[in-house]
């Protein structure tokens, strides 16, 4: 424990603390879906090794990942937290505090995924059916709506064409659904 806390004193001084709050933002803008952090981006402002970086790297992402520490209270935070140095600690529930949101967000996607199918995108286009066989002025607007889903193997489309009732049904279901979910956490 001793030599972790000292690589890390070295890696993260006071000189270089701001190098430490660009990578932990950066990890979390890798686990919200952004493009993450790179060995080669912060190899000009760190004296480290590739495996030193590839340690600091799986240890905050670990860190940033793990449910407990959105609690941001340092008992509930996980023992890696605890081995690290006091200023590195502090950095890191700075970081969790301003970024919270965004990390419970893309952490319950993230699970979601796991076991669900879960709407990522959908896609709209409204169509004004003028007649049919049977109705020479129809007049009718339709909504074709498509869901992509996602699930952690496969992508696919779910696709509607709604009327103005059943639009209305559908979009008050949904909301049912949302507000059940926020009566529920």
């Amino acid at each position: 424990m001793e030599t972790a806390q000292t690589l890390y004193l070295n890696l993260f001084g006071e000189d270089k603390i701001h190098v430490l709050k660009e990578l932990l933002h950066a990890c979390v803008d890798e686990i919200c879906g952004r493009p993450g952090p790179t060995y080669h981006k912060f190899v000009n402002s760190m004296d480290w090794s590739k495996e030193e970086y590839e340690e600091t790297y799986k240890l905050i992402s670990t860190l940033l990942r793990h449910p407990a520490s959105l609690y941001l209270t340092e008992e509930k935070m996980p023992q890696e937290y605890h081995e690290l140095p006091e200023q590195i600690q502090q950095n890191i529930l700075s970081c969790l505090k301003v970024r919270r949101e965004q990390l419970t967000d893309a952490l319950l996607i993230e699970c979601s995924k796991e076991k669900h199918e879960t709407v990522i995108d959908f896609d709209w286009r409204l169509k004004l059916v003028m007649g049919s066989s049977k109705l020479a002025s129809l007049r009718e607007p339709l909504l074709q709506l498509d869901l992509i889903l996602e699930n952690k193997n496969s992508k696919r489309i779910l696709d509607f064409e709604l009327n103005k009732d059943e639009l209305d049904t559908f979009i008050n279901t949904m909301e049912g659904i949302v507000l059940e979910c926020k009566q529920n956490n």
